[in-house]
């Protein structure tokens, strides 16, 4: 008896270090970091197209209540997330840019992919927003290719959805080799932005 579950054991064994291992460290596709905590705000606005062609723009505001002042590396947003109106809910379209995005879209106070390149911009530009200060600025498409509506699949437009709102985020983490003091170690999401609504294709 002994003899048949030691030969048992040892079947069962390499299956247990298997299961054990295929679980042990699951697969993340990019770097995360948290959302700022409520003393970092990021809001936005649209702006009427005042140039034929120009796209929409938008109006920006970073607020900082922290006591000390924050460091972004331009664009800012660095992304834009648009949601379409079906029925009563906003469901999600598009995506454009890089960093900012969900790790769980259900956890809308858990953490965003971050966007962090393989080395460092040759000529980087930056936005400082000082202590317990604000920093605010317009941008349109020409300015930052990434807030413009631009779905990636055919089924991205729906018939009938002419109705949208969009998001606007930042996050950001620097090659390993970098360092730039101050730089904002977090993610920053903007409140719903209402834009006008789309023209219904004709029948």
């Amino acid at each position: 008896m002994a003899r048949i579950l030691r030969s048992i054991l040892c079947l069962l064994l390499p299956f247990s270090l298997t299961s054990t291992g295929l679980t042990a460290s699951p697969h993340k596709p990019g770097p995360t970091v948290p959302l700022c905590s409520r003393q970092i705000t990021f809001t936005a606005s649209y702006l009427v197209e005042t140039e034929r062609g120009a796209g929409p723009g938008f109006l920006f505001r970073i607020d900082n209540g922290s006591a000390k002042p924050i460091t972004l590396i331009e664009p800012v947003p660095s992304s834009a997330h648009w949601y379409a109106r079906v029925g009563n809910r906003w469901l999600w379209r598009a995506s454009s840019g890089a960093g900012g995005s969900y790790v769980d879209a259900i956890n809308e106070k858990g953490e965003v992919f971050a966007y962090q390149p393989s080395k460092a911009p040759a000529d980087p530009k930056y936005i400082t927003v000082p202590e317990h200060g604000h920093y605010e600025w317009t941008a349109g498409e020409r300015q930052i290719p990434a807030l413009a509506y631009k779905p990636g699949c055919a089924r991205c437009n729906y018939p009938g959805e002419h109705e949208y709102k969009a998001v606007f985020a930042y996050a950001y983490l620097p090659p390993p080799q970098e360092h730039k003091d101050g730089l904002l170690a977090c993610g920053l999401r903007s409140n719903l932005v209402d834009m006008p609504p789309k023209d219904v294709p004709k029948q």
